[in-house]
């Protein structure tokens, strides 16, 4: 993945605009014209664990545990003040009046009626745009799109909407439900951040980090999140979102914690340096607050639970300093991840082969989108472990070298996760020996007298040719469909 390019410094967003003055906006990087609106939210949006607490108009709340950082899907116009009141109240002890907002999103937002809405290709409504502008472009794409639907709305009134009916993983399992909504107000989201700067939040900072849904954060995302947070207090409480705050949310709040720990433990190094507190004292309380045992799962001992694809060993392989950054970064992706082990929506290590086991058994046409997550997901995974050894390298320096420049010392990286994410086994081997059995017992004469032989072989081949599936609904409809 080439390194995007970045603004010297991370813009913050929603700067506030004197009142009648009208505002002469530069040109689009490109016309939004006939790009229908979609709304953000849609029906069994809300992924995260039932016992969590809920925000109204804030669909997946949460915290990571043991540290100040949160995530959430696209809030409403209300949803924002909720959220922001529970964060400051969790917070208010530790002293930080300041709160940090990051929008992981490429897409421009407008807010209607108070529900935000995305801008979508009218030939390709179930996607989110995948475009690559600088954040200043983006962020003037996104007024010059709020214009644009203050102007059809003059017209008529009214606007015709989209959203999708209910959750796809799989886009092409998307259904979209056409909308036409009474508009009573339109608002950007940068008049949306000022609202908030002028109601109870004067210290909040905003930053728009433009990732691509369900891809990695580029090289330079991920140094705008070291300027934004290399110089503040490890303390200052942070909130990721997205549309359904699922995985660019959970990338941006696996990155915080990692330059958070690191701030944390330099702090306690330097402290054990000049003897103010004794190794044991600091590695304790390290390990106590970093390096907790976390709930095991059953599958835990599985090899691409673990993350072990050819790509991902061949990168620990070659550059040995990545072995400690992937043992670094997998606590804390299961930290970020799902129940037992964290309090999120997504395990950005375990999804890679839970949706190979979806790609497995769905039919030819699905697959295609199926595989394009997959190598995605081993994309972000890899870059994830290979920012972590940056990091980890780095880090208690002060950064002082950016991770693009770090990439750029370490250019075949690019060219091995490009060239090795498919290494995977695209078509499920099958046991040659069985097989030729189960043909022979139907190509029997008497197969009808063997029904009952024929059936158990046939059930027993699915069960050895989906063994290394976990036990659930994706494993039994594999041996149904198989045994069909």
């Amino acid at each position: 993945m080439a390194a995007e390019e970045a603004p010297a410094e991370v813009p913050a967003e929603g700067d506030e605009v004197a009142e009648n003055i009208e505002i002469v906006l530069p040109p689009p990087c490109m016309d939004l014209t006939e790009f229908p609106p979609k709304n953000d939210f849609f029906e069994n949006m809300v992924a995260i664990d039932e016992k969590a607490e809920k925000i109204e108009g804030a669909n997946n709340f949460r915290q990571v545990s043991g540290f100040p950082i949160f995530g959430s899907g696209q809030t409403t116009e209300e949803g924002f003040l909720k959220l922001l009141d529970k964060v400051k109240a969790l917070h208010a002890e530790e002293g930080s009046e300041k709160l940090l907002w990051f929008n992981m999103r490429k897409e421009p937002i407008v807010y209607v009626n108070g529900n935000p809405f995305a801008p979508r290709n009218p030939e390709d409504l179930h996607r989110n745009l995948d475009i690559s502008f600088s954040v200043e472009d983006l962020d003037n794409l996104e007024a010059h799109y709020t214009n644009i639907l203050k102007a059809q709305a003059e017209k008529e009134q009214t606007l015709k909407t989209f959203r999708d009916h209910a959750f796809a993983e799989n886009p092409m399992d998307r259904e979209a439900v056409e909308d036409i909504i009474k508009v009573e107000s339109i608002k950007g989201l940068g008049e949306i951040y000022a609202n908030l700067k002028e109601n109870g939040f004067p210290n909040l900072t905003t930053f728009r980090i433009p990732i691509t849904e369900e891809r990695s954060a580029g090289e330079a995302c991920f140094d705008m999140m070291i300027e934004a947070l290399k110089n503040e207090p490890a303390s200052t409480p942070c909130i990721f979102s997205d549309q359904m705050g699922r995985g660019r949310t959970t990338s941006g709040m696996v990155t915080a914690c990692l330059i958070k720990e690191i701030q944390i433990t330099s702090e306690l190094r330097k402290m054990e340096d000049i003897d103010l507190v004794s190794k044991s004292t600091v590695d304790d309380l390290i390990h106590q607050k970093f390096e907790g045992v976390l709930p095991k799962c059953q599958d835990d001992d599985d090899p691409f639970i673990k993350g072990e694809f050819d790509v991902i060993k061949e990168l620990l392989e070659k550059v040995p300093a990545t072995v400690e950054g992937k043992r670094k970064i997998d606590h804390i992706i299961d930290m970020c991840g799902p129940v037992p082990k964290g309090t999120g929506l997504q395990n950005l290590r375990e999804c890679i082969i839970e949706t190979k086991w979806k790609y497995d058994v769905a039919t030819e046409d699905k697959q295609v989108a199926w595989k394009a997550l997959i190598l995605n997901f081993m994309e972000r995974y890899f870059y994830l472990i290979c920012f972590a050894t940056y990091a980890l390298e780095h880090g208690p320096g002060g950064y002082q070298k950016a991770f693009t420049s770090w990439m750029d010392d370490h250019k075949e990286l690019r060219t091995m996760i490009e060239e090795g994410k498919d290494k995977l086994e695209w078509y499920r081997t099958v046991d040659a020996a069985k097989l030729e059995h189960l043909k022979d017992l139907i190509n029997a004469p008497n197969y009808k007298e063997n029904l009952g032989v024929l059936i158990r072989t046939i059930y027993d081949f699915a069960f050895v040719t989906y063994a290394d599936l976990p036990r659930g609904a994706i494993k039994n409809n594999s041996m149904r469909r198989l045994a069909a």
